[in-house]
């Protein structure tokens, strides 16, 4: 893989030390628990650490499986391949035309998709020759026809349970924070590393995610870290259970009561086949205003009014003018206007 070598070479002075790191025990959400009880586990978990396990979420092990078996399979297909399947990319997938610091150790598909579970930039049906064949068609239906309708209604159930509680958010805004739309899915491989002794690769640099909620299934393979009392803390996969994460929409929706957690991966320095993983993001409609509830129930964070459309695109303007994103802290209202 050649340009994944030099993504090596280029990636090699940001490796993080593998010894020894701690965990973090991150909270279960279960999302078949009756209320008030689910409002009270989502709503603790979101303010603190802002990530967490969700159980009893509906998704068939089958369905995972098979997914992870058929997007494995896709990935591992020779360069010449696999760069032509639809949404692959190498690298950064969102920025990949932007000047990035840092370029990213993995690689992956991206599928949107609109409400009914339609992806908007692929065709299923596959030509007889086409990258992938059969088994590209067979993975765009998996994804488009059965694994998006899941995080669908898992994404409207844990936010409609945030928006009718602590948020108290109206309909309108309810409709209009988080649309099924304009979802992301992504399938990320990370290849296995040589790296030295005791230190790992970077597969995905420090971020924060740009959603209201991103649901991650992830094979058991680790290497998923988060940003935590000023210390890199280890998330230990579990089996059957997902991991969502608060993204920067609901953080400044809640006007900061919730915490969008800035996270990596390691690239898996010993195994052969690498780290696999499915994400699914939930974004707000393009123009829908994010305001949040008024200051006095506001916390430590305090925002303007933005669109998500202003900024994504402020997101980018960043990336492109220093190679790293900003985020929630150019929305900030200053102290002296709070």
């Amino acid at each position: 893989m050649q340009q994944q070598e030099i993504h090596l070479r280029r990636f090699m002075e940001h490796q993080p030390d593998e010894c020894a790191l701690e965990e973090l025990e991150l909270p279960t959400v279960d999302l078949e628990a009756e209320e008030p009880s689910l409002t009270e586990q989502l709503a603790a978990a979101c303010r603190d650490p802002g990530v967490f396990r969700l159980v009893n979420h509906g998704v068939p092990c089958d369905l995972t499986a098979r997914l992870f078996g058929l997007a494995r399979g896709l990935l591992e297909l020779d360069a010449a391949n696999k760069s032509r399947l639809p949404g692959y990319f190498c690298g950064t997938p969102a920025l990949a035309a932007l000047p990035v610091k840092q370029l990213n150790w993995l690689e992956g598909l991206h599928v949107e998709a609109d409400d009914t579970g339609d992806r908007s930039h692929s065709s299923a049906d596959a030509a007889d020759g086409e990258a992938g064949g059969s088994a590209l068609a067979e993975f765009m239906e998996a994804v488009s026809g059965e694994y998006v309708a899941h995080m669908a209604r898992i994404a409207r159930k844990l936010f409609d349970t945030l928006a009718c509680g602590e948020l108290g958010l109206d309909e309108e805004q309810r409709a209009s924070y988080l649309t099924e739309r304009g979802c992301i899915f992504r399938a990320y491989r990370y290849p296995a590393t040589a790296s030295g002794a005791g230190r790992r690769q970077l597969g995905m640099e420090a971020h924060t995610d740009s959603s209201v909620l991103s649901i991650l299934n992830q094979d058991r393979v680790g290497g998923l870290q988060v940003l935590y009392g000023g210390r890199w803390l280890a998330m230990r996969p579990m089996e059957g259970a997902l991991v969502v994460n608060v993204g920067d929409m609901l953080q400044a929706m809640s006007g900061g009561a919730y915490r969008s957690p800035e996270h990596r991966v390691v690239a898996p320095g010993w195994t052969e086949v690498g780290r696999m993983s499915l994400c699914y993001f939930a974004f707000p409609q393009e123009d829908a205003v994010i305001v949040g509830p008024p200051s006095a129930c506001r916390q430590e964070e305090l925002y303007r009014a933005f669109s998500y459309r202003e900024f994504r695109e402020q997101v980018q303007a960043d990336v492109k003018a220093s190679g790293s994103k900003v985020g929630l802290a150019r929305f900030r209202v200053p102290v002296s206007q709070s």
